[in-house]
This record gives C-alpha cells, structure tokens and sequence, in this order.
C-alpha cells in the first residue's frame, strides 16, 4: 500500500504545530546559545512541513487535511502527537517552564523520529513509496529528527 497524500499532509500538519512552539519557545528563551540551537530546529521543522505539503500535492492532497481525519489516516501516534503539541503549547502559554517544555519535547521528537523511520524502513522503502525523489527526502528528514533532539539535549544543558 502506498501512503497516501493525506499521511503525507497529516505529517505536514504536525510538523507546522510543532513550529508554532519552537517559535513560542524562542521568543521566550533569554540565553542566546539556546535560542540558537532553537532556531535551527524551528527552520528545519519549517522546512519539513513544506516538503511534506509537497509531497501530499503530488499525491493530489490539498493542505491543511481535517484534524479529524489524521488519527483514521495517519494513525494514533499522528494524532496522540497532534494533541500532546497542542497541549504543551497551552501549558507553555501559561506558564510553564522552557526547560520543562524542552524535556518533553525530547520525548516527542524521539516519537516523531521513530514515526519516519518506521514509514522509512517498515513500509515505504521496501513496499510502498516508489519514487526515489519522495524516499530520498523523506530519509534526510528522518535523519533531521534525530539531530533536533541532540540540541534538544544541549538546549537544556545550557539553560541549567
């Protein structure tokens, strides 16, 4: 089975969500090396939900999907990953930590990285996504991921 845009739009989604707190999180971040090490995650996270809407295109996907949709069509760790987003951009909004929030993040980026790798290696690769234009991206941003939660690490390091 091929993914399908929607997957791919649903991806782009929680990629743009995720962005909306790396913004939140720089704006408020008073260390000028952490804050670095922020923007480079939030470009990058950027620059995925681009190329996932991209994707979604040509597969004849428009962006954004139905929220809704994304748990049926992408799958609960998609939309469980939506919701805890969500959720700790409210809590930072009121008042929690950064270095809280960048624990939690970890943990989240840790999740989002295995999703790719598990459509990289489980699925798409072997089964489903034949272009090797789509196969190729979707790897490096796989490899992105893993890089964004070794910041992460030095992010909180330096806010200690």
């Amino acid at each position: 089975m091929e993914f399908s845009g929607k997957y791919y739009a649903c991806l782009a989604l929680l990629e743009d969500e995720t962005a909306k707190l790396y913004e939140k999180l720089i704006n408020r971040c008073e260390k000028d090396l952490a804050k670095l090490l922020l923007l480079n995650i939030l470009y990058e996270t950027k620059k995925h939900k681009e190329l996932l809407v991209y994707i979604a295109n040509l597969k004849g996907c428009v962006y954004p999907p139905i929220t809704e949709e994304c748990g049926k069509e992408a799958g609960s760790l998609i939309k469980d990953s939506l919701e805890d987003v969500r959720i700790l951009k409210l809590q930072f909004e009121q008042s929690q930590s950064i270095i809280d929030v960048l624990r939690h993040l970890i943990n989240f980026e840790k999740s989002i990285s295995e999703e790719y790798l598990i459509m990289i290696h489980g699925g798409v690769l072997k089964h489903s996504e034949d272009n090797p234009a789509v196969r190729e991206v979707l790897k490096y941003v796989a490899e992105d991921e893993e890089r964004h939660i070794n910041l992460l690490n030095l992010a909180c390091k330096l806010l200690k």
